[in-house]
């Protein structure tokens, strides 16, 4: 294995912990009674404003080369953030099931893996596709394993629309293959520092007509802005699960390919139970053990390559 590729296993790895730990800080934020759309614009605005200064000084970002890049980009940060924090706010909202949407999520990986055959020709092995296939069963044994396969008669609930909801959740899962795919295209001619910059950049332009016709009248700036308990997890999520995770999941996509990567997403559930198990918040029975080790173990035989490549 060359030194290049073990830097971007390095890199994957560790945007694969920052979005599983993702999930804490932006819990504190949302008990906070902070609004969903305004968060994402705050979080995405401060990403761009700290990679804008910092390429300002190292002068790493490039300018877009034509009309052409351009559209790629606005296509880019409509995938990811826009429609896919769309599609997985509203999908988890209108099935009010975790185990339907966790189902759904669940099958990124597979939808990545046709992606990158279709769209890339990258080259995977037998066992690469059984791989990344045991890590759909191994996320629902974790979830079943929280008692989450009760769903329950959840379509009688207010507000619930189970076939508008897994709208919404397969809406956000091929926002986030498409997003990987249009990444790969991206890091042909820039870097990911500024791939990266230009994603947050017009990703929190996206937000702005959501928070004006949502949010905006549950917004209390002045309350939120005051606080610490709002600015520290925030700026965690700016700097570290925005502007670091996302330029090393876009080296990863560089070197690593399509599928391979987006392997990685079915590792952040257990990296956040891991973590919240750690802090004592989250317990961790046999089962969810069980389905932890089918998904790693799927995840492990999904990176093999064959002797000849």
């Amino acid at each position: 294995m060359t030194t290049q590729r073990i830097r971007a296993y390095l890199y994957i790895c560790t945007t694969t912990l920052l979005w599983g730990v993702s999930f804490f800080w932006t819990n504190k934020l949302l008990i906070n009674h902070v609004p969903v759309f305004f968060l994402i614009l705050t979080r995405m605005s401060l990403a761009a404003l700290i990679l804008l200064i910092v390429g300002r000084i190292t002068g790493k970002i490039q300018r877009i080369k034509n009309k052409k890049d351009a559209l790629w980009f606005l296509a880019l940060a409509l995938m990811e953030p826009f429609f896919y924090f769309i599609g997985e706010t509203y999908g988890v909202k209108l099935t009010a099931s975790p185990t339907i949407s966790s189902m759904i999520i669940a099958t990124i990986p597979v939808f990545g893996l046709v992606a990158g055959l279709s769209f890339y020709k990258e080259k995977v092995t037998a066992g690469n596709i059984a791989g990344i296939l045991m890590t759909v069963p191994g996320m629902l044994i974790v979830v079943s394993g929280r008692g989450g396969l009760e769903t329950g008669n959840v379509t009688d609930l207010p507000g619930t629309n189970m076939p508008l909801g897994a709208m919404f959740l397969f809406m956000a899962v091929f926002s986030a293959v498409g997003h990987t795919v249009i990444l790969k295209r991206m890091t042909r001619s820039y870097n990911a520092f500024t791939v990266t910059f230009y994603q947050h950049a017009l990703g929190a332009l996206y937000f702005i007509l959501p928070v004006l016709l949502i949010d905006a009248q549950r917004i209390n700036v002045k309350h939120f802005i005051t606080k610490a308990d709002f600015w520290y997890p925030i700026l965690m999520l700016s700097v570290f699960c925005s502007s670091i995770a996302f330029m090393m999941f876009t080296a990863a996509i560089k070197e690593l390919g399509v599928t391979r990567t987006k392997t990685f997403s079915a590792v952040i559930p257990i990296v956040t139970a891991s973590v919240g198990f750690a802090l004592g918040s989250e317990t961790i029975n046999w089962i969810q053990a069980l389905g932890i080790l089918v998904v790693v173990f799927g995840l492990v035989l999904s990176q093999l390559r064959s002797r000849r490549s």
